[in-house]
């Protein structure tokens, strides 16, 4: 709803004639009662309606950025619409614009900036390849985390393969050479009878059911198995997340500024976790190198205007298709962002010098914060997001796989492969549940780091080096990767106690028998 009565003010803005403005030809932008900073956050149309536009001679120097689209750039392979940002409730930057606008230009520095000041240009250059490597790393850990945390999306191109590779298997292996391995059953069980072994034979028909119920089961519902796990899993991670992870952004109904339902936070956790790596990593360096900062009062109450100026959202985006409306929106985010510049020069200067482009030095440590946070977050974001995504595939895997190892793990004496291929399941299971765990929490705290004033910015991104640093060493992954590669860590533990006793024994025998040796000398 929120976003309708959005769509409906923007529509009538652009429909509706500029205002006529009697006072200073030159700038009428800077009116003397502007909102206030609630105002901005609630409603920053409306407040940008209250300015007035540019006029005179000036605006002929003046060029606002064309806005970007939320699939432009780099970081826009791996940007895609989420169903969220089609209804109404609670949206991020990230849902609503993807990786739009983070780049900069400069503005108002004369009629030939290039030619008069070619170093703010140059400078401007370096930060936005800053920028465009810190979206691409952002990027990267969204597209994998959403990947992650949603295996329904993300393998269901694999559920045909999964349904026709297993009954395959276990028409043609194990219902062809599963005959054989039961009558061979048979013969072992009717000879440890005739030795009076009843304890044997029992223990080794009842593993042979177990293992053909397994297999049949599994064969008889081959993608129900694999979502079945995927919807446990999942169900946990949610509530593990909406625990542990970036708090939900619902506002009560009785402190809504809109309507109730605007107010309503509906993204899943992987998606609220890409709105929180997005606002503290991108936008927030991107204000600091636009305004000099991002918790001043400018920044606060100006920093969206022009960032939505500087866009598109995925709606407006769709508009490109009629080249009329597309015209129409472009020129209106132009009049919006010269407004905003105007306010902002009027009210502070050194702010308006960082919107300029004079100051590229700053622009160009801004990107570089940036792109140094971008790496450090994405090192154990990415890597756990990965070890998710590696879990629900070895799922699949498993399902395909046990008709053949099932055919021959009937014999109890090579279960081996059986029984390596129940463990990894169950450690992919409790990997899924740890680093999915472990993500939620660094993502908390990265959002905790990044948004906290009182910590300066090289010690924020030292913060989440560490905070990445900590999570790994604290959930070991190194061991996990080989539990998932189908080692038993209880066999591995027992064969190193084993071999532990027996060099110990060896050395106290050897021990004794030099010490029972007479000495000749």
């Amino acid at each position: 709803m929120a976003r309708r009565v959005a769509a409906i003010v923007m529509a009538w803005a652009m429909a509706a004639p500029p205002p006529v403005l009697a006072a200073d030809p030159v700038a009428a932008g800077a009116r003397p009662d502007p909102c206030s900073l609630e105002e901005w956050r609630i409603d920053v149309q409306r407040c940008l309606d209250g300015l007035g536009d540019v006029l005179g001679n000036r605006v002929a120097c003046l060029k606002a950025p064309t806005p970007d689209a939320p699939d432009a750039g780099l970081g826009g392979w791996f940007a895609e619409r989420s169903d969220v940002d089609r209804h109404s409730g609670v949206a991020g930057l990230y849902t609503t614009h993807g990786y739009a606008g983070y780049s900069y230009t400069t503005y108002d520095v004369g009629c030939a900036a290039t030619v008069l000041h070619p170093d703010y240009k140059f400078e401007t250059t370096i930060a936005n390849v800053e920028f465009m490597m810190a979206v691409a790393t952002v990027g990267a850990a969204n597209a994998v985390r959403e990947r992650a945390w949603n295996p329904g999306l993300m393998w269901s191109w694999a559920d045909s393969l999964v349904e026709q590779a297993t009954r395959s298997l276990y028409e043609r292996v194990f219902t062809v050479f599963g005959v054989i391995t039961v009558a061979i059953v048979g013969v072992y069980l009717l000879w440890r009878s005739r030795q009076a072994e009843m304890s044997a034979a029992v223990t080794t028909a009842g593993w042979a059911g177990l293992v053909m119920l397994i297999v049949t089961v599994v064969a008889a519902w081959p993608v129900q198995s694999a979502r079945v796990a995927d919807q446990a899993l999942v169900t946990t991670l949610d509530a593990i997340h909406r625990a542990v992870g970036p708090p939900s952004a619902t506002v009560p109904p009785d402190q809504c500024p809109l309507t109730p339902e605007a107010c309503v936070d509906h993204r899943p956790p992987a998606l609220r976790g890409s709105d929180t790596a997005v606002h503290t990593l991108l936008y927030r360096n991107w204000l600091r190198g636009l305004l000099g900062s991002a918790d001043s009062e400018t920044a606060q109450k100006y920093g969206l205007a022009l960032y939505y100026a500087r866009t598109l959202s995925w709606g407006e985006a769709a508009d490109r298709v009629d080249a009329a409306t597309y015209r129409v929106l472009v020129e209106r985010k132009s009049r919006d962002w010269m407004r905003v510049a105007e306010q902002i020069k009027a009210e502070d200067p050194e702010a308006y010098q960082y919107l300029q482009g004079i100051k590229g030095m700053e622009r160009i440590g801004a990107g570089f914060i940036a792109l140094i946070s971008a790496i450090m977050f994405a090192l154990f974001d990415l890597t756990a997001s990965l070890l998710v995504l590696l879990g629900f595939l070895i799922f699949r895997w498993a399902v395909i796989a046990a008709p053949i190892i099932g055919t021959i793990a009937i014999l109890r004496p090579v279960s081996g492969g059986f029984r390596r291929l129940m463990h990894s399941v169950v450690a992919a299971l409790f990997n899924i549940i740890v680093f999915g765990t472990g993500a939620a929490i660094y993502l908390h705290a990265v959002d905790l780091i990044m948004n906290t004033t009182t910590i300066p910015g090289w010690l924020q991104v030292v913060l989440v080096l560490l905070c990445g640093i900590v999570g790994w060493l604290l959930l070991r992954p190194y061991r996990r990767i080989t539990q998932l590669g189908g080692k038993d860590p209880l066999a591995a533990i027992a064969a190193g106690g084993l071999f532990t006793r027996r060099q110990a024994h060896t050395d106290q025998t050897t021990t004794t028998a030099a010490a029972d040796t007479p000495d000749r000398t």
